[in-house]
């Protein structure tokens, strides 16, 4: 492999021309919000670089203030194009393997191609929300008048483009399919903003991927995998395909080009809605001594404050508060030297004393790191593995792998290394994502995302590792455990 000639970080550093090239087509895209794919570890440092705000949590930027909300719950922020009007944003990256459309290419019947979407990409299990839950609890925000556009790599077609009169002129496309994720979204009342402009599939075919990608295979099947869905109280005015040179559907062309999918840009005319009464902080997971910043708007009552409350606690547990002076919005800072390490809320506190919304956020010790523990030490060959983690970094794209006790972590091989690509930590038998959560748990089983192993795990000893933002990173790992004969 010339990885001279290489345009994807492949070095420790990272490959800073197609680094500044990611900065350029974001200008050239003229865009004033950007959901990101795969950031790794960047999606602060892209924002910074342009002098927009980032939500690394869902791995979106924006020329415009960004709220994570009391209630979003990770589902869901808000931008603030004007003062206490929203618009609320969401990000997703579906699994990527097994992927139908290869499926259909190899021979699956429709059932097993709409069963494999259904079971990996639609439903909620194993602790994956999938795309599920956006169908059933987005629609709630528009029925309360705020605006909702969900952006995503969603590694499924559209229902939109595999049709009857698609597979009839397209080898790949061998029969209709109605893809549950793009359909399930559509039932819910989203937008397909590209297929508004561009309605025929067969004229538009718009395929996001590929143009040519490490994961490129001979026989790739190409297909538009990547779209701007938008819900009501928005029009949408123009979409257009970025990519590289001599596409035929590619409007704004950057050259060269640097993803492995293609990029869309939808235009919106937009009734923003009114910001509800929420708290929000500026960081989820801190060390005492650092300083939180907790966002508001209240409803402006004099009396109304902010207070600092243990997790599932009441005002009257308060370890700090902070009145509002009767303001609608405002940020407080509270300091943390005083405070122990725990898990906490800051909560919207009425005149009356009652907790109007609240949002979690937890305090650590000095240096502390981040645990990986296994609910066992030993499992019977084909038991549940129950994982839980503390003091994670709560990135979108952070995940759990289960790995071989024997095998060599990536500070003790040095193959194709960066931000830990590579070595030990990708021989992973299987893997979890922790939806940025900063504590929780997870479970490993049969139907856990697949990697380079078969479950039930055979006799011989594990560890379960934490790793960073879709990347491989070690954040933290787990004591070895054993699985043993039933």
């Amino acid at each position: 492999m010339d990885l001279d000639n290489f345009n994807w970080c492949m070095n420790p550093e990272g490959n800073q021309e197609t680094f500044e090239q990611v900065l350029e087509t974001i200008r050239a895209s003229d865009a004033d919000v950007v959901g990101l794919q795969e950031g790794c570890l960047n999606v602060k440092r892209i924002a910074d670089m342009l002098g927009w705000y980032s939500c690394e949590r869902l791995q979106i930027i924006s020329r415009f203030p960004l709220i994570d909300p009391s209630g979003g719950n990770g589902l869901y922020i808000f931008v603030e194009p004007l003062q206490g009007r929203v618009a609320a944003l969401s990000n997703v990256h579906l699994p990527a393997d097994p992927y139908g459309p290869y499926e259909v290419r190899d021979g699956a019947t429709l059932e097993e191609v709409i069963e494999l979407e259904v079971t990996l990409r639609l439903q909620a299990s194993h602790e994956s929300p999938a795309i599920q839950t956006h169908m059933q609890m987005l629609p709630q925000l528009v029925s309360e008048g705020i605006p909702v556009f969900l952006t995503g790599d969603f590694n499924s077609p559209s229902h939109l483009d595999w049709t009857e009169e698609v597979a009839e002129v397209r080898d790949v496309a061998r029969y209709p399919v109605e893809w549950p994720v793009a359909k399930g979204l559509a039932e819910a009342g989203f937008r397909d903003s590209y297929r508004e402009i561009y309605p025929d599939p067969i004229v538009n075919p718009g395929f996001t991927w590929t143009p040519g990608s490490p994961e490129g295979v001979v026989n790739e099947v190409h297909d538009r995998i990547d779209w701007v869905l938008a819900a009501e109280q928005s029009t949408t005015l123009d979409s257009q395909l970025m990519g590289e040179p001599d596409n035929p559907d590619v409007s704004i062309v950057v050259d060269p080009w640097p993803s492995d999918h293609r990029a869309v840009v939808s235009t919106f005319e937009v009734g923003l809605g009114p910001m509800p009464l929420l708290v929000a902080v500026d960081q989820r997971r801190l060390e005492v001594g650092d300083n939180l910043g907790v966002r508001f708007h209240a409803s402006g009552m004099l009396g109304e404050q902010i207070a600092i409350v243990p997790a599932g606690g009441s005002p009257d547990e308060a370890v700090a508060s902070q009145p509002t002076g009767g303001a609608v919005d405002g940020t407080l800072m509270f300091p943390t030297d005083s405070i122990l390490p725990s898990a906490y809320e800051a909560a919207l506190v009425s005149d009356q004393g009652e907790k109007i919304a609240s949002i979690p956020f937890w305090l650590y010790e000095q240096g502390a790191k981040t645990t990986v523990t296994t609910s066992k030490r030993v499992y019977t060959s084909g038991e549940v593995i129950v994982v839980s983690w503390t003091n994670a970094p709560g990135y979108f794209g952070d995940w759990l792998g289960l790995y071989r006790g024997d095998s060599k972590s990536n500070s003790e091989v040095m193959e194709i290394v960066y931000a830990g690509y590579g070595g030990g930590n990708m021989r992973y038998l299987s893997y979890e994502y922790t939806h940025g959560a900063i504590e929780g748990t997870a479970t490993f089983s049969e139907s856990s995302l697949p990697g380079y192993g078969a479950w039930p795990l055979q006799p011989g000893s594990y560890e379960i590792r934490l790793l960073l933002d879709d990347v491989y990173g070690l954040a933290g790992s787990s004591m070895q455990f054993r699985a043993v004969k039933g």
